[in-house]
């Protein structure tokens, strides 16, 4: 695949958000040292902890859980996306799952449609307001191997591609001719949120200007930007912003919408921080969350896909509470994910960092993994060496 050349979305009219007029009520307290929701409007200093422990993050919208039952009793005519369903059994418990694409057995090639959705962040009412615009990260992200052909251990191709043959190689067809692509986005025109002392935070990390805000007020911003972008069915907007995040990096998530026709359907969405590696470092830097974000979409789509409790690598001594195949989540969501570095991958003069990704088997729980080569994870393949087990008992 050549470097994406993306189309532009043109909107009606393009309408700022102020955050604190529609829905302030939605406010909860925040998490991993930011001052959302806090009324302070002094900008400070942030340590590097605080700032990691916003990867380590298990904080969600609060519709989430409820949109999951909602998203989890609907037919696959409702959920738009191509995807295939499979399953696999481990303790003697069978664990059904659906995944974006087609049937690795089929030998088809699905191509997944996103919109990319720029947010221009606006701080006012601090003591040094800001505006952190998106330009740069959505051009990077643009030129990633998230949407581009880029060497990984497997051969030359998109990171989600390569990542679900890593997965699928043994059960897809004989010629090896599957693919799960992404498509050229399409690029939307950009909104604004402004963030205030009441909703979110300003700091200062490594000199330069780090804005937080309230994840449930910024992910109901989200659903207010939706029906401007008259999304189809079939696509799925990804939101971006540079040097913000909303008390995490990233998530991504699946609810139901009005289809149109006076019934609803199922609508996945993401959204992802980009941080400059050199204010960060590799651990969060470029694209380590989308491509988190991407692999979780990929494999557990509608948030449903149930797994056994698995307890965080590599020490295995605290709960993941996770019963999901997110497979982002062992070695980015847990207490010593500074022990599983980010891969790079050189891509056109630009060396990108990835979030290293458990494969299925190792929810599985595999013995030997089924997966190409052995390999229980990607695309480092080598910072996983055996499945997951079962999270510790608690006297």
């Amino acid at each position: 695949m050549s470097h994406v050349r993306p189309t532009r979305r043109t909107l009606a009219v393009l309408v700022p958000l102020a955050v604190g007029a529609c829905i302030a009520a939605l406010a909860t307290p925040a998490t991993a040292g930011s001052a959302s929701g806090s009324g302070s409007t002094a900008v400070k200093q942030i340590t590097s902890s605080q700032l990691r422990a916003l990867r380590a993050s298990d904080r969600m919208p609060a519709s989430h859980a409820g949109n999951a039952a909602e998203v989890a009793g609907t037919s696959s005519k409702q959920r738009g996306l191509p995807s295939f369903s499979g399953s696999f059994t481990t303790g003697g418990v069978t664990y059904p799952y659906t995944m974006l694409g087609a049937d690795p057995s089929s030998g088809r090639t699905a191509s997944l449609k996103t919109v990319v959705v720029p947010l221009t962040m606006k701080f006012v009412g601090f003591d040094q307001d800001a505006t952190l615009r998106p330009d740069r990260a959505v051009s990077n992200i643009l030129r990633s191997p998230i949407f581009n052909n880029a060497t990984f251990a497997n051969g030359r191709g998109q990171f989600g591609d390569q990542f679900q043959r890593a997965t699928f190689w043994n059960q897809m067809n004989k010629k090896k001719t599957w693919h799960t692509l992404m498509a050229e986005p399409e690029v939307s025109d950009g909104f604004t949120i402004t963030v205030t002392p009441a909703t979110g935070s300003l700091d200062l990390f490594n000199g330069a200007l780090i804005g937080n805000m309230d994840i449930n007020l910024f992910d109901a911003q989200l659903h207010a930007i939706l029906p401007k972008l008259h999304l189809k069915a079939d696509e799925t907007p990804l939101f971006i912003t540079d040097s913000v995040t909303a008390d995490a990096l990233g998530y991504h998530d699946a609810f139901l919408v009005p289809d149109g026709r006076g019934g609803q359907r199922v609508q996945t969405l993401m959204w992802t921080s980009w941080l400059d590696i050199n204010q960060v470092g590799p651990l969060l830097a470029d694209i380590s969350t989308i491509n988190h974000e991407v692999a979780e979409w990929l494999d557990d789509p509608f948030i449903n896909n149930e797994a056994p409790l698995w307890a965080f690598p590599p020490f295995n001594t605290s709960c993941g509470d996770n019963p999901f195949v997110e497979v982002g989540d062992p070695q980015g969501n847990g207490p010593d994910f500074n022990l599983f570095p980010t891969v790079e991958i050189p891509l056109r003069g630009f060396t990108y960092h990835l979030q290293d990704i458990a494969l299925l088997q190792w929810f599985s729980r595999e013995v030997p993994s089924s997966a190409q080569n052995g390999w229980y994870d990607f695309p480092g393949t080598n910072q996983l060496t055996s499945p997951s087990v079962d999270c510790p008992v608690v006297p």
